[in-house]
């Protein structure tokens, strides 16, 4: 991506009540919406894993005060790349939170159950599956910017 501002292709907004009965509905709108753009299954997979635990902790943590209150995502396509933009009114998270998940998480001992992980990979599998995760707090309104670039096919064959 370079300085100068890119223009979007298409914009889509969703609004869903923060139930997690919705879950299933986000993932399955994403995934469609990253296939019909253009991204590999492959990716269009990792893109919908990702809005998915996001939204999800969304849901589980940060509207714990604010059951159902209404989770907002925004998709925008460009040329080289989509961002999605998924915003709440609900708790902040914690500040260091994004830096922390750093991948540690996924260091266990497969034959150990006693260092198997159990809660915590949500933020690390996000910041594994996409290539750009930041998140902004201001005025009472959440949002996690997540960025996936799109696959040049120019880049897997032979000149």
């Amino acid at each position: 991506m370079n300085s100068s501002p890119a223009v979007a292709n298409s914009h889509i907004k969703l609004t869903i009540e923060g139930r997690l009965a919705n879950i299933g509905m986000v993932g399955a709108v994403t995934r469609i919406l990253s296939s019909e753009s253009g991204f590999s299954v492959m990716s269009s997979t990792e893109i919908e894993l990702a809005v998915v635990e996001a939204v999800t902790n969304v849901i589980k943590y940060g509207l714990l005060e604010l059951p159902s209150s209404d989770v907002e995502l925004s998709l925008t396509y460009y040329e080289q790349y989509l961002a999605i933009e998924i915003s709440d009114l609900g708790i902040p998270m914690p500040s260091q939170a994004l830096e922390d998940a750093d991948g540690s998480v996924f260091d266990y001992l497969e034959h150990d159950m006693d260092t198997w992980p159990t809660s915590g990979m949500g933020l690390s599998l996000i910041k594994a599956v996409m290539d750009r995760v930041e998140y902004s707090s201001m005025n009472g309104r959440n949002t996690l910017r997540l960025i996936k670039l799109m696959e040049s096919v120019d880049a897997t064959t032979d000149s």
